[in-house]
C-alpha cells in the first residue's frame, strides 16, 4: 500500500466527509427551523439526502422537499426509516443538498461514505466538540466508551473473503450475521462477494433473494442500523439503477434483516426477532472493546456468541483486542478454557501497534484477528508471533501467515504468540520449567535492588541502580510503573540481571504479553533460574550480568516528557555480553545451537522491521 493511499490517510479524508454529513445536519435543522426535528430524524432525513445524491435525480434536489424526494425513491427509504408523518414529510432540503455536494471534493468519496456515516451516531453538538488531532476526531468520549473502530477495508475484505471461500464449497447460500454490525462495513463486503460468486449475471431477483437469505445484522445502536440499511441502499443505487422502480423491495428485505438489540443478551434479540436464525455459516465483524473492571470486556460475550452461534458448517472471524490472548482476568480465561474445548479450529493472527497499527496511526491498538471453523471434528490451535510492519508493507499484511500449531498446549493462562516449530520447542521448555527467578527475590528491602522498568518496547530494561531521572522540579524520579525487586545478595541480584537483558527473555515476554507493559508476573512466568544452571554457568552468568551493568552506564540516553528527564541506558554496546548470556541459556536448556540465530533474526526485524538500521 502505498503512502497516498495509507490507512492514516483514508481516516483523515473519512474526518473531512463525516465533518461534512454533520454540518449538513446543522443546516438542515437551521433551514427548517419552524419544525421541531428530533435527532434520529435529522439522521435519517440526511440519510435520504446521501442516497439521493447517488442518483441520477440529484440534479432536481436544490429546492425539493421531503416527500419529492421520497417520491423520487420510490418510497423504499420511507420502508426503511419511518418518515411518514406529514410534518416531516414538507421538510426543505434546498441547503442540505448544497452543503453534503462538498463531499464531492473527495475523489473517492463514495467508496468512504460507509465509513463517514458512523458521524452519525453522534449528534451535532457531541461531535463538534472533539478536536481533530493527527487527521481524525478521536478522543470521542461516547465512542471510547463503546468501543468502537473503524475497521480498515484491507482488514475486512481478508476475513470476509477468508471465511466465505471456506464456506461456500459446502452452502449454496451461507448464512451470514454480524452482533455489531455497525454501518455495515463487514456485511456489505460479505454481500459483495456473495454476488461476484453466486450472482454473475447481476440479476436484481437474485441479488434480493442473496440479501433476503445471507444477510443478517445486529446493533445496539439504532443509528447504526440506519446507516447500515442506507449503506446497502446505496450499493442497489450504483449497481441497479435499471431496477430503481423496484426498490422497496431492497428496503422490505433489510427491514426483516436488520436489527436494533443487545447481542450482549441474545436471548431478549432472538425473542423479539424470531425470524433470526439460530446459527449461521459466518459470523464476523469487530465487537466493541471496552473493559469491565480486571475480570472482563464488552468483546467476550461476542466471541462465546461465535461459539454458540456457529452451524456445523462454518468459519467466523472476529477482530478483537490482544488481550484475548494473554489476559488474566476471570472471563478471558474461561473464554480461552472455552476455545481450547470446542471442537474445530482456532487460529490467532495477532499484530502489534507500531511501527504501524492495523487500524493506522490515529487508533493504536495491539490486536488479534480470530478465525474459527467447524468443518473438523478435533479441536486444533495456532497462532502467529507479534507482528510488526510498516505502511509501505502493508500490502503485504495478510499474504503470508506463518503459522504454529501449539493444539498440544494448554492455553487457558494464554496463547502464545510464536510462529515456528522452534519457538514452540523454546517455549514450553521455559514454560515447564520447576523455579523462577522471582524465588531468588527476598520479600523485605535490601541494599541489593533491581529496577524493572514497566514498559518495554524493544528491550526489557532491569538496572542495579534507580536511574538518575528527575521529575519537573528536578527531585528524584521513578515511575509509578516500574517494579522494584530486592536480593538477599550482589550474586543473585547480578544472575537475575543477566537472565532478564537479553533477546531470550524479550522474545519469551513478548510470547506471553502484549509487547509493551511488563507485568509483576514476568519473573514468576519466566520458569529460567538458579536451578537451570551449573554451578559454572552460575558464576559465568553472575559476572556477565555485573558487565553488563557497568557496561550500559556508560551509555545513558535521556528523554524529556512533561518537564520530566528520563534517564535510560542504551544495551547496543553490551551485545557482545548479552550474545554470551544467551550461549550459556541455550546449553542449559537442551535448546538447539540454531536458536542462538534464530534469535538473532528475529530480534533484528522486531526492532527494525523493513526500516533502517538506526538504532531504536
Amino acid at each position: 500500500m502505498s503512502k497516498a493511499t495509507n490507512i492514516t490517510g483514508t481516516n483523515t479524508r473519512i474526518t473531512m466527509l463525516s465533518d461534512i454529513i454533520q454540518k449538513a445536519r446543522l443546516t438542515l435543522v437551521s433551514d427548517n427551523s419552524s419544525v421541531s426535528l428530533s435527532s434520529d430524524e435529522t439522521r435519517q432525513i440526511v440519510l435520504v439526502c446521501l442516497l439521493l445524491l447517488r442518483t441520477e435525480q440529484s440534479n432536481q434536489l436544490n429546492s425539493t422537499h421531503l416527500s419529492d424526494a421520497l417520491c423520487l425513491m420510490n418510497l423504499s427509504v420511507d420502508c426503511c426509516f419511518d418518515l411518514c408523518t406529514e410534518s416531516v414529510r414538507q421538510i426543505e432540503l434546498g441547503g442540505t443538498i448544497k452543503t453534503l455536494m462538498d463531499l464531492k471534493q473527495c475523489p473517492d468519496w463514495r467508496d468512504l461514505l460507509n465509513y463517514a456515516l458512523e458521524a452519525l451516531e453522534y449528534n451535532t453538538n457531541e461531535y463538534f466538540k472533539v478536536k481533530v488531532s493527527g487527521g481524525a476526531r478521536r478522543a470521542n468520549i461516547k465512542k471510547k466508551n463503546q468501543g468502537v473502530y473503524y475497521t480498515p477495508i484491507d482488514v475486512v475484505d481478508f476475513m470476509v473473503s477468508r471465511c466465505i471461500s471456506s464456506v461456500s464449497p459446502h452452502i449454496p447460500f451461507p448464512t451470514i450475521i454480524d452482533f455489531s454490525c455497525g454501518s455495515g462495513v463487514f456485511l456489505l463486503q460479505s454481500f459483495l462477494n456473495l454476488e461476484k460468486k453466486l450472482n454473475p449475471n447481476h440479476c436484481f431477483d437474485t441479488s434480493v433473494e442473496l440479501l433476503t437469505k445471507c444477510i443478517w445484522g445486529v446493533d445496539i445502536s439504532q443509528a447504526a442500523i440506519d446507516c447500515c440499511k442506507a449503506v446497502f441502499l446505496q450499493y442497489y443505487i450504483d449497481e441497479y439503477s435499471d431496477d430503481f422502480s423496484r426498490f422497496f423491495e431492497v428496503g422490505y428485505a433489510l427491514r426483516h434483516s436488520l436489527f436494533v438489540g443487545d447481542a450482549t443478551q441474545l436471548q431478549i434479540v432472538y425473542s423479539s426477532h424470531k425470524e433470526l436464525p439460530q446459527t449461521y455459516n459466518c459470523i464476523i465483524g469487530n465487537p466493541p472493546y471496552v473493559s469491565e473492571g480486571k475480570d472482563s470486556n464488552l468483546f467476550i460475550p461476542f466471541v462465546e456468541n461465535l461459539i454458540t452461534h456457529s452451524s456445523g458448517t462454518s468459519c467466523s472471524a472476529l477482530v478483537l483486542p490482544l488481550s484475548v490472548c494473554y489476559s488474566q482476568g476471570r472471563k478471558y480465561v474461561e473464554l480461552r478454557e472455552r476455545m481450547s474445548a470446542n471442537s474445530g479450529e482456532w487460529i490467532f493472527l495477532n499484530y502489534d501497534r507500531s511501527p504501524d497499527s492495523l487500524f493506522g496511526d490515529q487508533v493504536k491498538t495491539r490486536n488479534t484477528i480470530l478465525f474459527h471453523n467447524t468443518h473438523q471434528a478435533a479441536t486444533t490451535l495456532t497462532t502467529t508471533r507479534l507482528q510488526r510492519w510498516t505502511s509501505e508493507h502493508r500490502d503485504q499484511l495478510f499474504k503470508k501467515q506463518e503459522l504454529c500449531d501449539i493444539s498440544n498446549l494448554k492455553i487457558s493462562k494464554y496463547v502464545p504468540k510464536i510462529s515456528c516449530p522452534l519457538e514452540k520447542q523454546a517455549f514450553e521448555v521455559i514454560n515447564r520449567g520447576h523455579s523462577s527467578l522471582k524465588e531468588l527475590c527476598v520479600p523485605y528491602p535490601s541494599e541489593h535492588t533491581l529496577v524493572v522498568n514497566g514498559t518495554a518496547y524493544n528491550w526489557i530494561c532491569a538496572y542495579d541502580h534507580f536511574p538518575p531521572s528527575t521529575d519537573e522540579k528536578g527531585n528524584p524520579y521513578l515511575s509509578n510503573t516500574s517494579k522494584i525487586y530486592y536480593f538477599p545478595d550482589e550474586i543473585r541480584r547480578d544472575f537475575c540481571i543477566a537472565l532478564l537483558s537479553n533477546r531470550i527473555a524479550y522474545w519469551y515476554w513478548v510470547a506471553i504479553g502484549d509487547g509493551f507493559h511488563l507485568n509483576s508476573s514476568f519473573l514468576s512466568d519466566y520458569r529460567v533460574s538458579w536451578n537451570c544452571f551449573t554451578a559454572l554457568q552460575q558464576e559465568e552468568l553472575c559476572k556477565l550480568g555485573n558487565a553488563y551493568s557497568q557496561r550500559v552506564k556508560d551509555h545513558p540516553t535521556v528523554s524529556f516528557n512533561a518537564g520530566k528527564k528520563i534517564v535510560n541506558y542504551s544495551h547496543w554496546d553490551a551485545m557482545e555480553i548479552i550474545r554470551r548470556v544467551e550461549e550459556i541459556i541455550i546449553a542449559a536448556l537442551n535448546l538447539p545451537t540454531t536458536f542462538a540465530s534464530y534469535i538473532e533474526d528475529w530480534y533484528h526485524n522486531q526492532v527494525y522491521c523493513n526500516r533502517d538500521n538506526e538504532k531504536r
